[in-house]
């Protein structure tokens, strides 16, 4: 199995393969590693590598993970099939965002053809009576915005335009 992720701004890729039960070799960049794997739960496991021992705990959602360590945790953004590809090809001319689920637009932060830096927020989306504030993936300018503060968007509906 290969997953992508994001962390720092630098995509990383992991391949998991079963060796024998219990134990896998996962492959990060090329630099491969044998794991021995017993889970707890569907969120915890115990991670052999090496001669040492991480209790790990990891949970997801739809953009990202956070994974808990050493009394440390980190969010790794997941990657999307179009992040991966971009990043292999170079940039396309104009990046649509889209909304993974309904919400409402609270507040708009940017305006039609404004300068936007990559990670800047552009608007404010209310969703499941949590505010989030949803980002630009590039840098570039804003090429349209499509809801109004105050507007109801479906799941998928396009947000706004990066070019």
């Amino acid at each position: 199995m290969d997953i992508s992720f994001v962390y720092n701004k630098k995509e990383f890729k992991l391949n998991f393969e079963e060796a024998q039960s219990g134990h896998l070799q996962i492959t990060v960049n090329k630099k491969k590693y044998d794991v021995s794997v017993e889970f707890f739960s569907g969120e915890e496991m115990l991670l052999k590598i090496g001669s040492r021992v991480y209790d790990v705990i990891v949970n997801q959602n739809s953009n990202s993970y956070n994974v808990c360590m050493k009394g440390k945790s980190i969010k790794v953004d997941k990657a999307s099939p179009f992040q991966t590809i971009r990043n292999s090809f170079g940039s396309t001319r104009r990046m649509d965002v889209k909304t993974s689920m309904p919400g409402r637009v609270v507040e708009l932060l940017l305006r039609e053809g404004d300068n936007v830096k990559e990670g800047s927020p552009v608007l404010v989306l209310e969703a499941m009576k949590m505010q989030n504030e949803i980002k630009s993936p590039r840098k570039g300018r804003i090429k349209s915005i499509y809801p109004k503060a105050g507007d109801s968007v479906e799941a998928g509906a396009v947000l706004f335009s990066v070019e």
